[in-house]
Parts: C-alpha cells; structure tokens; sequence
C-alpha cells in the first residue's frame, strides 16, 4: 500500500512538473504548438488516474462477478496491500468463507486491520504479513488464488516462476488461479503449462486497464488444472 503511493505521488509529481515547464516554454518562446504536448502530458495522466483509481476497481468488480465465488469460499489474494480490494472480495463471502491476504504489511498492519473492523468485514479477512515465493500455508488450501498487480513486481523471472509454484501449491485441484497484470502473460502461460496445469485463458480488460495509454493495459489470466 506504502509502494502504491508512493507511486502515484512520484508521477504526480512529474506530470505537474512537465504540465508546467511546457506551458512556460510554450509562452516564453510564442510557439504555442507546444501546448499539444501539454495537452498530450494532461490526457495522459488523467487516463493513468482513472485507472489507479475507478478503473482498476471496476476491473476486479467485474472479475469477482465473472468468478461468482460461492459464499464459504477460501480466497487467499495477492493485492499489493489495497484493503479497499480485500473489501470487495470479504463483501461476497460468509463465514467460515474468508479472504487471506499477503502483502509487506509492515506498520500498516493495525491500521488496515482497524479499517477492516470498521467495515464489519474482519471476520472474513486475515491478514498475513510476508512475500509470495515462501507461503505458511498447507497444501491445496484455497479455493481461489488472485495476484492483482503483484507478481511483476518480483524479481528475476525465477523467482516469478517460484511466486507461481506457491500459488498451485496451496490452491486445490479444482480450484482456479487468478493474475491480473500489465506484462509477463506469457511467461506466466509457459510457467503453468510446465506444471500441468494447461486450461489458461487470458483476455484484457480494455479503457479501464490503461495504465496511461493502451501501450501498458491490464490483461486478466484464468488457470485451472485441466
């Protein structure tokens, strides 16, 4: 959650910066073609906005209706530390259904735990603080596994590779793999086909998923075990 905004504010920071330097070079030197580029920098940066924010919301709406999770379901969820999305998964489940989700909680711990009570949904939510390539959990555990915007982040590609072992390990056998993300689909594809598990579809999730343009767009991958 930390890195999440530190990132937006980063990126903030800089569309602003160059908003402002266009629009003083711009004006300064007369030649006022230079505001397409302003203009270009300020659509930009409201299409990556949308994203972060009601697109990428409305993405995993739409996914979790496209899944249908049965109320007792056993959801263990990659999000990069978003309590707003663990929200929305807790919302359909009942106990003893429950969302566990890994992040690098750190000192946010309490205090997403504190908003998780006040949302009436902390019976239906554990939080575990940790990474993704060593999980403390049995094997065949959960029901769904969803990584939303997380694996890309580990790096080489061998540890991804070990990221995706984990996952198949605790999900059951009829169970389904989730991996919402902007690259690596088709490393992830070979990664599960070389452990058997070769009924995986990827589709993509349009205008919602454009991380500033249509160049970096959000794909959605399905895996189960065939």
């Amino acid at each position: 959650m930390r890195n999440r905004a530190i990132t937006v504010v980063t990126i903030s920071i800089i569309a602003l910066l160059a908003v402002i330097s266009g629009l003083f070079a711009a004006f300064a030197s007369h030649e006022y073609w230079n505001l397409i580029w302003v203009a270009l920098i300020i659509i930009w940066a409201g299409i990556f906005f949308h994203t972060i924010s009601s697109g990428h919301e409305k993405i995993l709406r739409q996914l979790l209706d496209r899944l249908d999770l049965p109320a007792d379901a056993q959801v263990l969820a990659f999000n990069a530390g978003r309590p707003a999305d663990l929200k929305l998964t807790a919302e359909r489940l009942q106990a003893p259904g429950k969302v566990t989700s890994v992040a690098a909680w750190g000192q946010t711990l309490p205090v997403v735990k504190q908003q998780l009570a006040a949302a009436e949904i902390a019976d239906r939510v554990k939080l575990v603080d940790g990474g993704m390539t060593n999980l403390p959990f049995a094997n065949q555990l959960f029901d769904y596994v969803i990584i939303d915007a997380a694996l890309h982040n580990i790096t080489p590609a061998i540890q991804r590779g070990r990221a995706l072992q984990e996952a198949a390990r605790v999900l059951k056998a009829d169970g389904t793999l989730v991996i919402i993300d902007t690259k690596y689909m088709a490393e992830y594809r070979q990664v599960l086909n070389n452990m058997g598990i070769d009924d995986v579809q990827v589709s993509k999730t349009g205008f919602d998923g454009w991380w500033g343009g249509p160049w970096i767009s959000t794909k959605i991958l399905l895996a189960k075990r065939s």
